[in-house]
């Protein structure tokens, strides 16, 4: 029945998806419950959860029965353990129950350290959604970016069109020569040669993007997926207005220096909390690893009886050799430990090294966040005022294309001087498109570590 129920939240999350369209979100919902890591990450927990509950039980007494069965010839010993030559049957019952009084804070510093590993092992899962949300986030953006690259294309290959158009109108009125047309020509040529490059490309990161999220309808894939109306982090939501446009006063935000973003990364970052988990579970190892240095004390309690048949014999009835027979033991054991060959000695100094290589990846994480957190901050630095810079150089080029159409129309340019126009003009747009998307991209990835 859990099963079915799983099967059908999953048909019913892709019916949505596909109702709503492939947002970034829905993609990085979609990945995270086909990754195989995150799978793994979720069988980890699972054996961390039955690690835990048998850490718990292990204080509660062990109840065991037995029942046996043994035919005796020659010299055998009877009920009143008197040898005799004869043959006879035994049956033999028992139950037994021991508890462990005193191990020396072994099974308590257990039950604490498999706690702890329970929390490391879904830290873990975090950890590994974290790296998936990280992956779709860059093949998202950039099946976004062939896509509005496509559109660039599309629009340069119309204003070609557009040109042969006129110039064909030019030409047949004597004011151009046929040279400039067949330039013109070739240049729609070339423009649609690039927009088959395009769609090319396009396509091809829409399949990576499917692969890293294991969707195998790449061509529904296509077809639904949604523009970006989202690209802020979701925890930021201050700003309402369409990302995809990168107003002015999203330009203008500052962004958050590495020291602040370390400030909150450090203590919510999922892989930070699963390494600060081994380390306390490190620490817990050795406590329980020197239990061993202490006496442990045991109670035990049995019980037991037996029936005896006695070939070519009189036998007392069952029911009385099963009560006449039993015996009961209640006893205290106590384990003393002297010399054990220095084992216990070198399984605690294991332990602390242990403990000192945790600590040396807790370090080494922690530098790490740092250093990721510094380059997306830089990066993203850079991607903004390449953006703007972008932004400028397209605005100058559309200009330059306004008077390049008057004096074409006028006879004062070539086909192939206007041309170059179109061509410096596609160059910004490219540009820009590339430095909108380079920066949507560093900034999510800088409020990824904010949360």
């Amino acid at each position: 029945m859990k099963k079915i129920l799983i099967i059908l939240l999953c048909i019913v999350h892709c019916a949505f998806c596909i109702a709503q369209g492939w947002t970034l979100d829905s993609c990085i919902s979609y990945a995270q419950q086909q990754s195989y890591s995150v799978i793994r990450a979720n069988m980890a927990v699972k054996n961390a959860e039955i690690a835990e509950r048998s850490a718990r039980v292990v204080m509660t007494p062990s109840v065991n029965a037995g029942i046996g069965e043994n035919l005796s010839f020659g010299l055998v010993e009877g009920a009143n353990n008197v040898r005799e030559n004869r043959t006879q049957s035994t049956t033999s019952f028992n139950a037994s129950v021991s508890m462990p009084l005193f191990t020396g804070l072994r099974i308590t510093n257990q039950i604490k350290r498999t706690a702890v590993e329970l929390q490391a092992a879904l830290a873990e899962v975090e950890s590994a959604k974290e790296s998936v949300e990280l992956n779709v986030i860059t093949y998202y953006l950039q099946a976004m970016y062939s896509r509005e690259m496509q559109s660039v294309q599309q629009q340069q290959l119309t204003l070609s069109e557009q040109l042969l158009e006129r110039t064909q109108v030019l030409v047949a009125e004597g004011r151009k020569s046929e040279s400039e047309l067949y330039e013109v020509e070739a240049q729609v040529a070339q423009n649609r040669q690039a927009l088959t490059e395009a769609e090319n490309s396009y396509r091809l990161a829409v399949v990576d993007l499917c692969q890293l999220i294991n969707y195998k309808d790449v061509e529904g894939f296509v077809s639904e997926m949604s523009d970006l109306s989202d690209l802020s982090d979701s925890s930021d939501q201050s700003d309402q207005s369409d990302q995809s446009d990168l107003s002015d006063s999203k330009l203008s935000t500052l962004l958050p220096t590495p020291d602040v973003v370390f400030a909150q990364a450090v203590a919510n970052r999922p892989s930070l909390e699963a390494q600060r988990s081994r380390v306390v579970s490190a620490e817990l190892a050795i406590k329980e690893t020197k239990a061993d240095y202490y006496p442990q004390l045991n109670l035990n309690a049995s019980w037991g009886t037996g029936y005896y048949h006695m070939f070519n014999g009189n036998n007392p009835a069952f029911g009385n050799q099963f009560v006449n027979n039993g015996s009961e033991v209640i006893g205290l054991s106590l384990n003393i430990p002297i010399y054990n060959r220095m084992q216990v000695r070198h399984a605690v100094k294991r332990q602390q090294i242990a403990l000192e290589e945790a600590k040396l990846s807790e370090l080494e994480l922690t530098d790490r966040l740092y250093k990721e957190i510094q380059s997306a901050y830089y990066n993203a630095l850079a991607a903004k005022d390449k953006y703007q810079a972008a932004q400028k150089s397209r605005e100058a080029g559309a200009k330059a294309l306004e008077f390049a159409e008057s004096k074409y129309e006028l006879g004062r340019m070539s086909a192939y001087e206007y041309s170059e126009a179109q061509t410096r003009l596609y160059r910004a747009e490219a540009e820009e498109t590339q430095a909108k998307y380079e920066y949507l991209l560093r900034t999510r990835i800088l409020g990824f570590y904010m949360r």
